[in-house]
C-alpha cells in the first residue's frame, strides 16, 4: 500500500496544493484542463479523503474522492447575541455561509453571553475547526481551543494571538479617503477619531496622517481625537444612538481657517456629526464635504444627504477566513496552525452626496 500527500498529488499534477484543494472541492474557479488533469492523477494513485488531511491507498476497486462536511464552531467572545440582528454581523456572517456553501461545511454559532464551559465541551466534541472573531485579548477557553483545533480569526482588529488572522485593512481605509478629498482639490482635511484608544480607528487616522504628511498638507488642528464612554470587552452591544458630535463641529467652526472636508473615523460618528450639522445649520456638502468608513447595512443611503463612506470587505474578510480554515482542516497550509499572522484586505469608496468637488 502506498501512501501520498494533497502535495505529493500537486506535485504529479503539476499544479498548486491550494489548486488540489478546490479540485476536491468541486470548486468552479479552475480551469478545465487542469482539472482533468489533476483528477487523472487522483484516479491513477486511488487517492482518497481522510479526516485530517489527504491521502491516497492503492486498491483494487475503482478510485473514488468522497466527500465529507466539514463541522465548523463560530466563536464570537466580544459579541453577545443581540449583535445577531447588527448589519455589521449581517456582513460577516454572509461571507462565512457562503464559504460553507462552497466548501461542503456546517457552522455552529458561539455568542459571548453562552456559557463558557458547554462552548469547550461541545467544540472539543463535534468540530473540525474555530473560526475567531477577533477581540483585543481573547479569554482564556479560547486561547486554549486554539491550541486543540485548527483556528483562524477574522474581524476589523488583530491581536498576537497564535493563530492566523484576516482583517480589514484599516490603514488602507485613511489612505483612500484622504487621497479622494485631495483629487477632489480639498488641501484643508480634518480627521475626527471619537475613540482615541480604539485600535481600528487609530490605524484609519494613521493612513490620513501618511497621505496628508507626505502631501505636506498636514495641519495638527485638523487631527480630533477625544475618548468616548468606556467600552465593555465581553457581552457588547451595538450602539443605539450616534455619538454627539456638536462640540467636534463647534472646534471647527471656530478655527481661523476651517476644513473644507472631514473624514471620520465610522460611519456611525459621521452620523453624529450630520446631525450636528443639522442643529447648527450647517450645509453639507457645501461648507464641509464629509467621508465616513465601514458602509455597512443601509445606513449611508439613508442618511440626508447620502453619506460617502469607505466600505470595508466585511463578508470577503470573513469569507477568507473561513476558506483558510477549511484548507487547514483538509491539511493544507498547516505551517500556518498556532502561528501569529495576519491578511489585510482594502476596502474601496463609495462616492455619495456628502463630498464634492472644489
Amino acid at each position: 500500500m502506498a501512501d501520498y500527500s494533497i502535495r505529493d498529488i500537486a506535485r504529479m499534477a503539476g499544479v498548486s496544493v491550494g489548486t488540489v484543494s478546490r479540485i476536491l472541492n468541486n470548486a468552479e474557479n479552475v480551469d478545465e484542463g487542469i482539472r482533468r488533469r489533476t483528477m487523472e492523477v487522483i484516479r491513477q494513485v486511488n487517492y482518497r479523503s481522510g479526516r485530517r488531511g489527504r491521502r491516497a491507498e492503492q486498491r483494487g476497486t475503482a478510485p473514488s474522492v468522497p466527500e465529507r462536511t466539514r463541522s465548523i464552531a463560530l466563536i464570537s467572545p466580544g459579541m453577545g447575541s443581540a449583535w445577531k440582528s447588527n448589519e455589521l454581523w449581517a456582513s460577516y456572517m454572509a461571507g462565512i455561509e457562503t464559504a460553507c456553501q462552497e466548501r461542503r461545511s456546517r457552522l455552529t454559532m458561539y455568542m459571548a453571553d453562552s456559557k463558557q464551559e458547554d462552548i469547550v465541551r461541545e467544540i472539543v466534541r463535534n468540530a473540525d475547526g474555530i473560526l475567531v472573531k477577533m477581540e483585543d485579548t481573547l479569554p482564556d477557553y479560547v486561547k486554549e481551543l486554539i491550541t486543540l483545533l485548527p483556528a483562524v480569526g477574522f474581524g476589523a482588529a488583530h491581536n498576537f494571538d497564535p493563530l492566523p488572522q484576516v482583517i480589514v485593512d484599516n490603514n488602507a481605509g485613511g489612505v483612500i479617503a484622504a487621497e479622494e478629498l485631495l483629487k477632489r482639490g480639498h488641501r484643508r482635511i480634518a480627521f475626527v477619531n471619537h475613540e482615541a484608544c480604539n485600535e481600528i480607528f487609530i490605524a484609519r487616522s494613521n493612513g490620513y496622517l501618511e497621505v496628508m504628511k507626505s502631501e505636506g498638507s498636514f495641519r495638527p488642528e485638523y487631527l480630533i481625537e477625544f475618548s468616548a464612554r468606556a467600552k465593555t470587552k465581553l457581552a457588547v452591544e451595538p450602539e443605539q444612538t450616534p455619538p454627539d458630535m456638536t462640540g467636534v463641529l463647534d472646534r471647527l467652526l471656530v478655527l481661523p481657517e476651517r476644513p473644507t472636508a472631514v473624514i471620520l473615523a465610522n460611519d456611525w460618528a459621521a452620523f453624529g456629526f450630520l446631525q450636528a450639522c443639522a442643529i447648527r445649520g450647517v450645509r453639507i456638502p457645501d461648507e464641509f464635504s464629509i467621508i465616513g468608513m465601514d458602509d455597512s447595512g443601509n445606513l449611508c443611503t439613508l442618511l440626508k444627504p447620502t453619506l460617502s463612506s469607505v466600505a470595508m470587505p466585511f463578508n470577503r474578510v470573513s469569507h477568507f477566513a473561513a476558506c483558510t480554515l477549511c484548507d487547514l482542516i483538509d491539511g493544507v497550509g498547516v505551517h500556518q496552525r498556532n502561528t501569529s499572522s495576519v491578511v489585510r484586505i482594502p476596502g474601496s469608496l463609495k462616492q455619495r452626496d456628502s463630498i464634492r468637488t472644489i
